[in-house]
């Protein structure tokens, strides 16, 4: 009997020691004598930090909330004026003008003559990025080229609009930090040319 006892008494030692060690185990699929391993935990941890390091990060921070999807200013000046700006900016940063569509310029063509003035959509790109942004998500091609617009509001003055650029991110497949950093990147610099237009 007490042979027994001791027996069972040392088997759930046993099992114990043995439950305890494998709750303390990481598994991974790589072999601990390489050169490269880091053990899981730490692999997320440093992702983390360098995600921080570089702005990568799929959830918008407060500075770039500032920017609304739709973002326009006003400024006070004739529209073929505030068009060589518009076109002179882009150039300058580097985006191409694919086309531009003259939407008041139609609208009277049909006898429409109750419509918003200097109603203009810009469509741009940087075809450079576009191959960052779009080679995993295809689906993306819908966003691009960007749109940046005119119109002459009910005050007189003229609107500088945009579409922002990096609502695209909500819509991706396939999540590809470098994309999401070209596409905000771009939501700025599209940003400070209405801005620096509008400031004049």
């Amino acid at each position: 009997m007490i042979k027994r006892f001791v027996f069972v008494v040392l088997l759930a030692g046993f099992f114990i020691s043995v439950t305890g060690c494998i709750t303390a185990m990481e598994w991974s699929t790589r072999d601990e004598d390489d050169d490269e391993y880091i053990p899981p935990k730490k692999v997320a941890v440093e992702k983390k930090k360098n995600s921080e390091k570089k702005g990568y990060n799929p959830q918008f921070t407060d500075e770039e909330e500032e920017i609304p999807d739709i973002y326009e200013a006003v400024v006070d000046m004739p529209y073929e004026e505030a068009d060589l700006l518009l076109r002179s900016a882009l150039e300058e940063e580097n985006f191409k003008i694919i086309k531009v569509s003259h939407v008041t310029k139609g609208m009277e063509e049909q006898g429409r003559k109750d419509f918003w003035k200097d109603m203009n959509i810009y469509l741009v790109c940087k075809l450079s990025d576009g191959y960052f942004v779009l080679r995993h998500n295809p689906q993306l091609v819908g966003f691009c080229p960007y749109r940046v617009y005119t119109y002459r509001n009910k005050d007189g003055l003229l609107v500088i609009g945009m579409v922002k650029p990096s609502m695209a991110v909500r819509y991706m497949g396939n999540p590809d930090l470098k994309a999401i950093e070209i596409l905000k990147k771009h939501d700025f610099q599209l940003k400070r040319i209405i801005d620096e237009i509008t400031s004049k």
